[in-house]
C-alpha cells in the first residue's frame, strides 16, 4: 500500500512520525514509515525513538547523500506501490492526512498535497514566512492550472514504477557551488515531457522551518546561482519554468543587466536590511535576487 519516506538533517523528526503512524494505525492500511538520516550531528538520539514503534525504522547512514540522493536512495529501499515523500520539518495539522492520500492514489501517476505555514508570522526570521506565504501556498485548484510548474517535493506521493523510470534528478543539482534549488523543477519537467498524470489536492502540511533569515536568503542566493553556473538552468525549456530566470532573459534582452547588477552594488546592503524586518516586502525580496544574478552573470562574462 504505502511508504512514506523521510529524508532528515538535524531535525527533530518525531512529531511528525507518530502523527502519520498514529494515522497509518487507525486507517489499518500496510504500511511503512522510513527514516533515513543524512550524517547529522543533532538531534540523532531524539530520532532513534522511532524504531519502537511498528512498521517505522530510522536509518542513520554514514554517506553523505544530498537533497536529491537521498530521496532516491529511499525509494529504492521503500517496499510497497506508493511512494509518500515528505520533508522532515512538516508538521501535520489535520486528522485525515493519510485518508486524503489514499482517496486519490489511483486518480494520477503523481499526487501532490502542497505547503502551508502557520497562520501568524514569527516575531523573528519573518522573510520565508512571507514569502513561503505568498509563493508557496496555493490552492490546488490554482495549482491544477498548471501542474507540472506547481510541483513541490515537500509533500508528493508518486507510484513507485513512476519513481523508479524517473526519480530525483542527481546529476543537474549536485553539480558545482551547491545541490540547493530547483529539483522540483527539473522533476516537473521531466513528468511534463513523459506525459506522468499530476493531480493537486488541498492535503497541505505546514512547513516548520527553523530557518534563520540568513539562511533563507543565503540559499535563495544559490538557487539563483544556478542559471550562471550550471548551463541545463539556461535552456529555454528549463527558463520557461522559473520565473526569476524569465525575467532576467527579459532583462539581458534590453540590456540593462549592468544596471541590474549596479542596483545590487550600491543598495544590496539597504536592500537586505530591509527584508530582514518583520515584514518584508516579497517584491523587494524579488529585486534583490534579480540584481544579485545580474552581479554574478556580468562577473563571470568579464
Amino acid at each position: 500500500m504505502l511508504s512514506i519516506l523521510i529524508p532528515v538533517y538535524n531535525f527533530d523528526c518525531v512529531a511528525l512520525v507518530k502523527a502519520l503512524h498514529e494515522q497509518c494505525i487507525e486507517l489499518t492500511i500496510n504500511f511503512e514509515v522510513l527514516v533515513l538520516d543524512d550524517t547529522s550531528t543533532k538531534f540523532k538520539e531524539e530520532n532513534r525513538c522511532l524504531n519502537a514503534l511498528v512498521n517505522c525504522a530510522y536509518i542513520e547512514s554514514d554517506i553523505h547523500f544530498g537533497r536529491a540522493k537521498i530521496r532516491n536512495e529511499l525509494g529504492r529501499r521503500a517496499k510497497y506501490d506508493h511512494l509518500l515523500f515528505i520533508d522532515s520539518d512538516a508538521l501535520v495539522d489535520t486528522r485525515d492526512f493519510i485518508q486524503k492520500y489514499i482517496e486519490n492514489k489511483d486518480k494520477a501517476q503523481v499526487v501532490i498535497g502542497g505547503m502551508k505555514y502557520s497562520k501568524t508570522p514569527p516575531k523573528e526570521n519573518a522573510l520565508r514566512w512571507h514569502y513561503g506565504t505568498e509563493r508557496e501556498y496555493q490552492l490546488a485548484s490554482i495549482r491544477n492550472l498548471k501542474p507540472y510548474n506547481s510541483l513541490i517535493s515537500f509533500n508528493i506521493m508518486l507510484r513507485k514504477e513512476v519513481f523508479l523510470k524517473y526519480p530525483f534528478d542527481e546529476g543537474s543539482i549536485d553539480l558545482n557551488k551547491s545541490e540547493y534549488g530547483h529539483e522540483d523543477t527539473l522533476l516537473g519537467l521531466k513528468f511534463k515531457k513523459n506525459l506522468i498524470k499530476v493531480l493537486h489536492i488541498d492535503n497541505q502540511l505546514v512547513h516548520d522551518y527553523h530557518e534563520t533569515n540568513e539562511g533563507f536568503l543565503s540559499n535563495s542566493l544559490i538557487a539563483v546561482e544556478k542559471y550562471v553556473y550550471n548551463p541545463i538552468f539556461q535552456k529555454s525549456e528549463i527558463v520557461e519554468q522559473i520565473k526569476i530566470f524569465r525575467v532576467f532573459e527579459k532583462t539581458k534582452s534590453l540590456g540593462l543587466v549592468g544596471i541590474l547588477g549596479l542596483i545590487y552594488e550600491r543598495l544590496g546592503k539597504r536592500i537586505k536590511k530591509r527584508l530582514f524586518q518583520p515584514e518584508p516586502p516579497i517584491k523587494l525580496f524579488d529585486l534583490y535576487r534579480l540584481s544579485y544574478l545580474a552581479k554574478i552573470y556580468k562577473k563571470s562574462r568579464d
